[in-house]
């Protein structure tokens, strides 16, 4: 009788006990991140930046850790818990610290710039475990609007390279051949001479109603910067380089040119204007 009596006496403790640490209160959890190795060499470390993280690096005696920020992120101020254990150097993005003294544990905190960044600093008397040579963060948010970036300047990029679906190709020419372009063509606004990559540009001139040769506003494009496009359309062009001379006549020309209604030399890419707030 009195064995069960302790028995259930026990049951009852147990349960007493599950229900105080249930009903404790929540308790408190430490994000600390672990950097991960280099691939190549151990001491070598790599870490996603993130404000709500504390970086773990571990140091000894007679080894310094380089920390490499975001390019063209500059240092501000720092604060150890212990400075008079650890050396400190900043130059710009790079950071260098290194303990001076043994069982140096402590914190370090980082402004630069852009960023607040958190340290433990850990000494390791035992060169078992690998120090820290060098600590290379990263930026996924930053590396995320940098390619959506790129990716919108190669989309405007080849938004310029389109050609309008209404372009005029009836061309025709005379005179030195050996200077002539490969194509000639205009999108009822400007004028696209193509030329061979090996070869030198001419002298562009348009020919008015007098017969007299005008400078033209010209600017190049391409990927072997090979076509020159004159900001206008006319009947008659005259190409120069050196004693020779070539005409090109423009067989379907339009005095109205057409409409632009992106605002831009591209089809493909509308320019909008904001009005000021």
């Amino acid at each position: 009788m009195e064995q069960t009596h302790l028995t259930m006496l026990h049951k009852v403790l147990r349960l007493a006990f599950f229900l105080a640490f249930a009903l404790l209160p929540n308790q408190p959890t430490y994000a600390l991140s672990a950097p991960e190795r280099s691939s190549y060499d151990h001491r070598i470390r790599y870490t996603n930046y993130n404000p709500a993280d504390v970086v773990q690096i571990d140091s000894m005696l007679g080894i310094a850790t380089h920390i490499m920020l975001e390019e063209g992120e500059t240092y501000l101020t720092h604060a150890f818990g212990d400075a008079s254990a650890w050396s400190f150097v900043a130059e710009k993005n790079h950071i260098f610290i290194k303990p001076k003294a043994e069982n140096a544990d402590t914190n370090l905190i980082l402004i630069t710039n852009r960023r607040s960044y958190n340290f433990r600093l850990s000494y390791q008397p035992s060169r078992s475990v690998a120090a820290v040579y060098q600590l290379v963060f990263r930026y996924p948010d930053t590396d995320t609007l940098k390619l959506q970036a790129q990716k919108d300047t190669f989309a405007l990029a080849q938004g310029f390279k389109v050609p309008p679906g209404n372009y005029n190709l009836a061309y025709e020419m005379s005179g030195d051949l050996e200077i002539a372009p490969i194509n000639v063509w205009d999108n009822g606004r400007f004028t696209y001479f193509k030329f061979p990559g090996n070869r030198d540009l001419p002298a562009i001139y348009k020919v008015d109603t007098q017969a007299d040769e005008n400078i033209v506003n010209r600017h190049i494009k391409g990927s072997a910067n090979n076509i020159i496009v004159v900001e206008s359309i006319n009947p008659k062009w005259i190409l120069r380089l050196g004693e020779q001379t070539l005409a090109i006549y423009n067989e379907a020309f339009n005095p109205s040119g057409i409409a632009n209604h992106t605002g831009t030399a591209s089809p493909a890419v509308r320019r909008i204007i904001k009005e000021p707030r």
